[in-house]
């Protein structure tokens, strides 16, 4: 199963609405080459959350970047800010093969100067319960479909959460026996159409409180192709992670939201 990442159906975000969104680039063979690997979620100003998958390759290093939007250029009217990333915390029981705590944190070289368009996202409550049925939004610059292209700016796409029963039983459907764990967090469509998709990985799946604040329920882990009927996009679930993210980064209670 291949770490397809991944916004398909959706549309064009407006600049500054999703300002935690991250991008990362990774440098290889000492700065000599670069390329955009993966999204990112800032929660701190200091901590960045990502997929485990998305650790650099030998002799790599990671860049985040914070406030980017186009891609293609600078038509934004500020400029992104870019940061070294110190140290990298790939989750001690992430499983390459099942993608099972596909989760990592980046920590920063130095602290980020909080701006309109750079802002840290909330994390939920342990016990904010499973969000079923609730309507979620993913944004990323993955590709607009399976083996597509790429947009040159942000995309963002709704998509309902769905339970586990409900997912491992739309696999199964579609012809796949696949493990639905309980850190997992599923959201899509029945009949597919809308999804995130390669390139989207370590991005964020959110939900709008009642008090208009933003929280994060998910990060992009993975799924079987992008919007194909039956195969929903699998998160890692931010109610779960959350002690695991206190005790890394040194956060804990009101200071994650």
């Amino acid at each position: 199963m291949a770490p397809e990442a991944r916004i398909v159906g959706g549309r064009r975000a407006d600049y500054g609405r999703w300002p935690w969104q991250v991008l990362i680039r990774e440098s290889t063979w000492f700065g000599i080459f670069s390329k955009n690997k993966c999204g990112g979620v800032l929660i701190s100003d200091r901590h960045v959350l990502t997929a485990a998958h998305c650790q650099p390759g030998f002799l790599g290093s990671l860049l985040v970047v914070l406030g980017e939007f186009d891609l293609t250029g600078h038509s934004e009217p500020n400029t992104p800010m870019e940061k070294n990333v110190k140290r990298v915390v790939v989750h001690r029981d992430y499983v390459e093969r099942t993608f099972e705590n596909d989760l990592a944190i980046l920590e920063l070289e130095s602290p980020v100067e909080f701006k309109p368009y750079i802002v840290p996202i909330c994390l939920p409550l342990t016990s904010e319960g499973d969000f079923v049925g609730k309507k979620a939004e993913v944004t990323g610059w993955g590709k607009l479909s399976h083996n597509g292209p790429t947009p040159g700016v942000l995309y963002e796409v709704d998509v309902p959460i769905m339970s586990n029963p409900e997912c491992h039983d739309m696999f199964k459907k579609a012809g796949h026996e696949k493990r639905i764990l309980d850190s997992f967090l599923c959201a899509g469509y029945s009949e597919g159409k809308k999804d995130s998709c390669e390139g989207d990985s370590g991005g964020p799946l959110m939900l709008e409180r009642d008090d208009g604040r933003w929280s994060l329920v998910g990060t992009v882990s993975h799924g079987i192709r992008c919007a194909y009927p039956n195969m929903p996009g699998v998160y890692m679930r931010m109610t779960y992670y959350r002690p695991w993210i206190e005790r890394v980064t040194g956060i804990g209670g009101a200071q994650l939201g």
